[in-house]
């Protein structure tokens, strides 16, 4: 009697554990990963440069998902003379979001999509400068944080059931103009579904 007690309660466990790992293998296949490479241009700054790209997301559906996604900028410096004054700047800028995804699938390995939400910007800038007139040198440096609207268009195209390439215009357009103006960004990814 005993081990037939020890064996329906085995069977049970093995029953519950069954279906909770089915049900984490599903909830598996939702989550993804994307990375991008692409090129930046910040309003206010005089050339445009490198930026890389991470997020980490959950379909819902093949419809919605969110994302969480993070974007560095390369610094970039120049050596400025005008008017009596040189000197060098140098500005950095990265920023953090958090959004809402929209697809629409046109094939099973083609779709287009929308995302919309919340950024979060951190400038910094340094600047050395001299005046040939007043004989007046300045060294500074300053950083700035900032909240604003993020935004991206995007196309993937699926290679296999885990492996994707991306094509997107992504951006924030701050809620102020304090330290950072807005940024955009044009990058190629991969992404990879678990």
């Amino acid at each position: 009697m005993k081990d037939n007690k020890i064996h329906i309660t085995s069977k049970k466990i093995f029953s519950i554990v069954a279906i909770f790992a089915s049900g984490l293998s599903s909830a598996e296949g939702n989550l993804y990963i994307n990375a991008d490479v692409g090129y930046a241009n910040i309003q206010n700054w005089w050339t445009a440069a490198p930026a890389l790209t991470l997020n980490v997301g959950y379909n819902y559906n093949k419809y919605l998902a969110s994302e969480v996604g993070a974007t560095w900028v390369n610094a970039i410096s120049t050596t400025y003379n005008s008017a009596g004054y040189s000197g060098n700047y140098t500005q950095g800028q990265s920023f953090a979001d958090i959004a809402a995804k929209g697809s629409l699938p046109f094939s099973d390995i083609f779709s287009v999509y929308a995302k919309a939400g919340l950024g979060v910007a951190y400038s910094t800038s340094s600047m050395a400068m001299q005046s040939g007139l007043t004989n007046y040198d300045w060294n500074g440096d300053s950083s700035g944080v900032g909240f604003g609207l993020y935004m991206a268009l995007g196309a993937e195209l699926k290679l296999s059931q885990h492996w994707g390439i991306t094509f997107e215009d992504y951006g924030m357009m701050p809620f102020t103009g304090n330290n950072w103006g807005n940024i955009n960004v044009f990058g190629v990814g991969g992404k990879y579904n678990f």
